[in-house]
């Protein structure tokens, strides 16, 4: 298919058209010619007509485009397995299957050289990545010996697809046990089969070991355990974990949390019992466990070696506990659930943070006929940091209640109250014990009742612009892009509750327009408190401030527990993953902070790793907008090992930070190294309208004989597109015939004395 178009200079054919029509008029330009013959007179015409003609074109660009076919070589991908499950001796004969599949890779050596030249044959090996392996004088460069501590089959057919983009797969051939044993795949297998599906390419698939009986295996595996655990003292963690059992079904089976403590103690904090019904099953488990001690610990999901079980080394996985001290519990009150968005948005900022532990109290004041509702044998049990009361009713709490919570706050608990149509004075706390705990005053007139119209009196009308009365502690959010305070980025409260003043000893935090107070900050006894008279602040999350409103949030509980302290300045490091097999990478960042979280800019950071024996070496980094980052290469010596990051700034100590990992040495590659020939068969399946299907290795030679024979289209229809002249010969042709023209024009008027 071919078709022709014009591409005008600047899109535009007015343009041309003028510029044409100019030069057309110029040559309708009557010349003196009464000396010349009516013949020379159009040969001068003619040349002139000719250059026009030229310019015309070269500004109406006509282009022309057709398609053709073009060959395009196609590409057989194959890859071996070289991870350490391919030393198992099950293949046939009793050799390994790391003989059997090299053995089969040296028969097709030849055979792959006469697949033709529009067939290329790469060869991969491939554990937990494809890494192309190159012929040497017609041979395969093979190892060894397979070294590989993890198999990712998707991951690594996802690489062999991603270098080939642009090429037709002829098909990609697989010789492995057929099974997956990484942590954490980047792709799944049937993913990467799927695409190969979708691009038409045949996956074919070629087993090396036995699969093991289920019935007949024996065995218990610690699959699934979080790498780390971060939690404040006296908080309650959940502990999630997966257990694969093998050949013991309708056994019970203890599994163990233990905890060991620095100094190599261990305590086992919990036992339960579970039962597999299958003979191969996978069972989840929780164990719930609240630490009593600070400091850093390992806690150790554990299974007693069984009767029959031949490998024992997956019975445990490890994780490590950071227990700090400060732990925050919150109770949050709240008496306007479904229609009511801030309450939503402040649960997930406090739930959000690892150092607070919120408890929602949802009073509804559908059913009134249960209140009053007693929470002392809570207030008493939890021992709470922080009580927040939401839009809630003062009937909808007993009087007890009311007294211990005025009790607690004045041995030092924090308190806040937040804005609402029955809080304050409308929600009649002028009668209960928290008047006297409120930092603002509440009129002896200003009751609402439930079912009652609002009284616009008690309320302010929006929009309200919240702004920092004074510099505190609560008003520290940082700057904007631009170096404003971020309060002015903020959208304004939709409404707030109207004070009727504030006591003596409270302090205005945040105020409206007018100095009208909206955030009032006092003490009760030992307790701080706060008055917040709106109730809108979930608006800054959907403006884009999400960050705002969280850092608002966590310093409020912060400032109200008297734990300022945990925003101090410090060096950070993190680490995305704590648990390593030996020599894996290790990634991490690092950086400083100032109060309220804000980044210390132009420090500069060493970096250190200190292995389970003390030694210390150097770790390279490049910086990052927090600080920086860097990656290094585990240690092959099973322990703890720590990154040690000390940050300076002109030429003063910030500090030192410290982020921990752990190298363990289960084998996940011989742990359970029973071949997977079904996973193999499924994977092929799934490209079977493209031809994939599975194949033994003494076949691999008709396999190679049917792609040879039966090649796939190689030929490709491409479009190309000729733009006069913007080829460099074509700009060239113009270039001539428009300087011949008006050359000769030129010259012939000069011959017959016209100039």
């Amino acid at each position: 298919m071919s078709y022709w178009y014009l591409q005008p200079l600047f899109e535009s054919y007015l343009l041309v058209g003028v510029l044409v029509l100019g030069l057309i008029a110029l040559l309708l330009v009557p010349p003196t010619f009464q000396q010349l013959s009516w013949r020379r007179k159009q040969v001068l015409i003619l040349l002139r007509g000719l250059a026009i003609l030229l310019i015309a074109l070269a500004m109406l660009r006509p282009t022309w485009v057709r398609s053709v076919k073009r060959p395009q070589s196609a590409v057989l991908a194959i890859l071996f397995d070289t991870s350490r499950s391919m030393t198992v001796p099950d293949a046939q004969g009793g050799s390994s299957r790391w003989d059997a599949q090299t053995a089969a890779l040296r028969n097709l050596e030849s055979e792959l050289s006469g697949l033709g030249d529009n067939i290329d044959v790469l060869v991969y090996g491939f554990g937990e990545d494809a890494v192309e392996v190159p012929f040497e004088d017609g041979a395969l460069v093979l190892p060894e010996e397979p070294t590989g501590r993890l198999t990712d089959i998707g991951s690594s057919l996802s690489t062999v697809m991603r270098q080939n983009i642009g090429k037709r797969l002829a098909g990609v051939v697989l010789l492995s046990d057929g099974a997956q044993r990484v942590y954490a795949p980047r792709i799944e297998l049937q993913q990467a089969a799927r695409d190969l599906a979708r691009l038409g390419s045949p996956l074919h698939t070629v087993t090396f070991g036995r699969a093991i009986d289920p019935t007949q295996a024996r065995d218990v595996a610690v699959e699934t355990l979080a790498d780390h655990f971060t939690v404040f003292i006296d908080n309650e963690m959940r502990i999630k974990t997966a257990l694969k059992i093998q050949g013991y079904a309708n056994l019970p089976i203890e599994v163990q949390l233990e905890i060991e403590s620095s100094d190599g103690t261990s305590e086992v904090v919990d036992t339960q019992t579970i039962t597999a019904n299958r003979p191969d099953d996978t069972l989840d488990l929780t164990f719930d466990y609240t630490p009593e001690e600070v400091g850093q610990f390992k806690l150790r999901v554990n299974v007693p070696p069984q009767d029959g079980e031949l490998v024992t080394r997956n019975n445990q996985l490890v994780a490590d506990l950071n227990v700090l001290p400060g732990g925050l519990k919150v109770l949050y009150v709240e008496g306007r659930v479904p229609d009511r968005p801030e309450q939503k948005f402040l649960r997930r900022a406090i739930a959000g943070s690892a150092d607070m532990q919120l408890d929602f109290q949802w009073i509804d004041r559908r059913r009134r006929d249960a209140w009053p509702v007693d929470l002392t044998e809570q207030l008493r049990d939890r021992d709470y940091d922080v009580i927040i009361i939401g839009d809630l009713d003062s009937d909808a709490l007993s009087e007890p209640t009311m007294t211990l919570l005025a009790e607690r706050i004045e041995s030092g608990k924090g308190f806040i109250m937040l804005g609402g149509f029955n809080t304050y004075g409308p929600g009649g706390y002028q009668t209960t014990p928290l008047a006297d705990v409120l930092p603002v005053q509440i009129g002896r007139l200003e009751r609402q009742d439930l079912d009652a119209p609002i009284r616009e009196d008690l309320h302010l009308r929006g929009p309200l612009k919240l702004a920092p009365a004074t510099s505190h502690f609560l008003t520290n959010l940082g700057t904007a892009e631009d170096g404003s305070s971020v309060w002015n980025a903020l959208p304004p409260m939709a409404g707030a509750n109207r004070f009727s003043g504030i006591k003596p000893r409270a302090q205005t935090i945040l105020r409206g327009e007018g100095n009208v107070p909206l955030l009032v900050a006092g003490e009760y006894g030992l307790g701080r408190t706060l008055a917040f008279a709106a109730d809108s602040t979930w608006q800054w999350v959907m403006d884009d401030q999400a960050e705002a409103h969280r850092r608002f949030w966590r310093q409020t509980i912060l400032w109200l527990a008297k734990k300022e302290d945990l925003q101090r300045d410090g060096v950070w490091v993190r680490l995305p993953q704590r648990r390593f097999f030996p020599e894996a990478n290790v990634e991490f960042t690092a950086g400083a902070s100032l109060l309220g979280g804000e980044t210390i800019q132009d420090a500069t950071y060493q970096v250190e790793l200190v292995s389970p024996d003390g030694t210390r070496q150097t770790v390279r980094t490049i910086p990052t907008e927090e600080g920086v980052q860097g990656t290094l290469k585990a240690g092959e010596a099973v322990g703890d090992y720590v990154i040690e990051v000390t940050a300076t700034k002109d030429g003063e100590s910030i500090g030192t930070g410290r982020g921990q990992f752990f190298v363990f040495d289960q084998d996940l590659e011989l742990a359970d190294p029973s071949a997977r020939p079904s996973q193999m068969a499924s994977l092929s399946a799934i490209t079977s309208e493209a031809g994939g299907r599975t194949w033994v290795a003494e076949e691999l030679s008709q396999l190679i004989e049917q792609i040879k024979s039966q090649p796939p289209e190689t030929e490709t229809e491409v479009q190309v597109k000729w733009v006069w002249p913007e080829a460099q010969n074509d700009a060239w042709a113009c270039l001539v015939l428009l300087v011949t023209a008006l050359g000769s024009e030129w010259y012939l008027r000069k011959r017959w004395n016209l100039v």
